[in-house]
């Protein structure tokens, strides 16, 4: 954890498309530096290619708007959540350990609740497996997803509210 943020403020907003091309890098840059101790080279090109399209990306977020969390206006995580599926969910590879993945997770989980939503979804990592499953996501299946003719392993888990209000 960077010691110098503890006592700072991170805070949600809604997406911003000014704040575009920081999450794309975010999201690329937090892949290769976090997911490498669990994933090939080759499988984190084919994940999050470096040599990536702002405009397939634009219209992506134009579409499932994530939650960003800022610290300043600087992003330091994002998520993408619809219909009780957690897409997309990065923290800065900078940020690690500053809480900022619960409060992100937080913010969707009363999302869901407010929406009456009783079970969320999200297909895990084997990096942040440990993290949904520290907040009561249970696996239920393993995946082997292509990307980029790439195989790579996956979770689908699930946290169901009813269990834990």
């Amino acid at each position: 954890m960077l010691d110098n943020l503890k006592n700072k403020s991170f805070f949600i907003i809604d997406y911003d498309k000014k704040y575009l091309k920081q999450i794309v890098e975010l999201f690329i840059n937090t892949v290769h530096n976090i997911n490498k101790k669990d994933y090939t080279k080759e499988q984190l090109n084919a994940w999050a290619n470096p040599k990536y399209d702002l405009r397939i990306w634009e219209k992506r977020f134009e579409k499932s708007k994530p939650y960003l969390c800022m610290f300043e206006d600087e992003v330091v995580g994002f998520c993408e959540y619809y219909d009780g599926y957690i897409d997309c969910f990065y923290i800065h590879f900078k940020y690690q350990g500053c809480e900022i993945g619960k409060l992100l997770l937080t913010h969707v989980l009363e999302i869901a609740k407010n929406d009456k939503i009783d079970k969320i979804k999200v297909d895990a990592s084997i990096t942040a497996k440990p993290f949904f499953e520290k907040f009561g996501f249970i696996q239920v299946k393993e995946n082997l997803v292509k990307r980029e003719n790439v195989e790579l392993k996956n979770f689908s888990m699930e946290f169901f509210y009813y269990s834990k209000l």
